[in-house]
């Protein structure tokens, strides 16, 4: 029998966007380029999934979670943080000054005990919790000092089995009345709230404050560690039984940005405490660019980052794992199709250029930041372009490029969005620009619009920041400073490459340093606009250029 002949049909394509949309061919298409080992290995401390957006960070606990038997999933937009920042007594103690980074700790520290124990005694009722907790107390009837770290869970009753939000409103009603209970009867008229501490005298509130942070230093996370030892000898000491918390969404607005930023790095400090249970491992999966604001927002004088590097793994694709990925997705949507056949990238892309030429693999990958994302989008946009034909031209790919190119600066301006608000009006400076340029190539005109347009920019902004300055009076801010804000803010986004000398080769956020500090930027002989900006920014290439190999790893 005669196979059919091949043929792009409309609405084709190799993957949704995102892992929760994309779980069938997620399933039948993973690729394994040694992380999903390496993030199970308990013995491992690696245990925070970084990459930047669609890098594959929830794929990669989708498959975890497809692994394990005994895992729970936790999303932050489930628990109630938002419930904290409302809280009188948390607003109480932000007006006062007192820090909140132990309460913090204390809430992951409590709930991730209490998920690991309903994972591991199977608990889902108020029966369960007091079978575990009875269990408990006849095993360690006779020491006394297990029995002392065991009050913790009493003074629980039965509500184990409680939503993590009920855990969470009972912990912070538990603060409020400590700190009732610690100020007396001097203070007991006092609303504990945001109001209340803006009324207090300045002697008042000194002697409330010291009070207040008694209250929050005396916090029961010494009987929590105790808990902790407990149950990595009793309770989690079979080396055949692994559990799994695993933490997605962390950067999504769960809660306002000082808020997250505290609330992450106390997962952080939790994750590491929880090393000392060796058959459980807390994953969470992290933006880059969100953990270094994490670091930068939330570090004290005794702060050494990188005393967390052996926890952190950062997703990096290859052009081959990347070709693996779009081939195995390609085969996949043909079979339905074409049972008989396996239909390869070959198949369908058109052969390279002539004369040892580009192939259609490289100029598709060449315009990703080395993604998975980036890839299923271009390829998407070729079968969008062909559909109806039997394979991709090198026309179609070229017209594809133009609209997956304007997608990809939408999204660069919707991923860093938080971090450079005004990049909308920041990139303008690289249209109608040489793909590889110098600072002086950057126009005076071109520069003075773009100032212009961030003078009324949002003032989280660097860019913004810095133009503002530069037009305060007697500002000793020069052009030359705004600029090398400007192609910094280019360069993390990864916008543009650079090289500080004819002798270096480029480097790339996305493939070396994520960031570029202001004397690499003024040292730079040369930047390179990414190629996937091309299209969507107007930039000014010479034929040879478009097909060029860019030599990036």
């Amino acid at each position: 029998m005669e196979e059919k002949s091949l043929k792009i049909t409309k609405n084709l394509k190799v993957g949704a966007l995102d892992a929760e949309a994309d779980t069938d061919l997620l399933n039948k298409c993973f690729v394994d380029n040694g992380y999903l080992t390496q993030i199970m290995d308990v013995d491992s401390p690696a245990s925070i999934v970084l990459g930047r957006t669609g890098s594959g960070k929830s794929a990669l606990l989708y498959k975890v979670a497809q692994t394990t038997q005994k895992h729970v999933m936790l999303d932050p937009n489930d628990v109630s943080v938002r419930f904290l920042e409302s809280s009188d007594i948390v607003q109480f103690f932000d007006t006062l000054g007192v820090s909140l980074d132990l309460f913090y700790r204390l809430l992951w520290r409590h709930v991730l005990t209490v998920e690991f124990l309903k994972l591991r005694y199977d608990i889902k009722s108020e029966n369960d919790s007091k079978g575990f907790i009875d269990g408990l107390f006849s095993s360690f009837n006779r020491d006394a000092t297990k029995r002392k770290a065991i009050e913790y869970f009493n003074e629980w009753g039965n509500n184990f089995w409680l939503d993590t939000d009920e855990h969470l409103r009972e912990i912070t009603k538990k603060l409020e009345t400590d700190t009732k209970s610690s100020i007396g009867l001097k203070y007991a008229g006092i609303n504990l709230s945001s109001d209340g501490a803006l009324k207090l005298s300045e002697q008042e509130r000194t002697e409330v404050k010291q009070r207040a942070n008694q209250v929050v230093s005396s916090l029961q996370i010494r009987k929590l560690n105790e808990i902790l030892d407990l149950l990595s000898e009793h309770s989690f000491s079979d080396p055949q039984k692994k559990f799994f918390i695993l933490i997605d969404h962390l950067d999504e607005e769960w809660a306002a940005t000082e808020t997250r930023v505290r609330f992450i790095r106390a997962l952080i400090e939790e994750i590491k405490s929880f090393r000392k249970i060796r058959q459980v491992k807390i994953i969470a999966a992290l933006r880059e660019d969100l953990l270094d604001q994490v670091f930068d927002r939330t570090r004290d004088s005794g702060f050494q980052q990188e005393k967390y590097e052996s926890y952190l793994m950062s997703l990096r694709w290859s052009t081959e794992d990347l070709t693996r990925m779009v081939e195995l997705r390609i085969n996949e949507v043909f079979k339905s199709q074409y049972t008989k056949q396996l239909v390869s990238i070959n198949d369908l892309f058109p052969k390279p250029r002539k004369g040892g030429g580009q192939t259609a693999i490289d100029f598709i990958i060449e315009r990703t930041l080395r993604r998975p994302r980036d890839a299923l989008q271009f390829v998407n946009e070729c079968f969008a372009i062909a559909y109806e034909r039997e394979r991709i031209s090198w026309r179609s790919l070229l017209a594809a490029e133009a609209q997956y190119s304007e997608k990809r600066l939408k999204s660069l301006k919707e991923e860093w969005g938080n971090v450079f608000p005004s990049f909308d009006e920041t990139v303008e400076i690289l249209r109608n620009i040489k793909a590889t340029f110098s600072k002086s190539m950057i126009k005076d005109t071109v520069l003075e619009e773009v100032m212009i347009a961030l003078s009324s920019g949002d003032h989280r902004d660097p860019c913004v920041t810095t133009v503002k300055k530069f037009y305060e009076p007697n500002s000793n801010i020069k052009e030359s400073d705004l600029l090398i804000t400007m192609l910094s803010c280019l360069y993390r986004v990864g916008a543009v490459g650079l090289k500080t000398s004819s002798v270096d080769t480029y480097i790339w956020s996305h493939v070396d340093q994520s960031s570029a500090t202001r004397g690499e930027i003024k040292r730079a002989e040369h930047f390179k606009v990414h190629k996937m900006l091309h299209r969507a920014l107007d930039i000014i290439v010479d034929q040879h250029e478009i097909f060029d190999q860019e030599l990036i790893d």
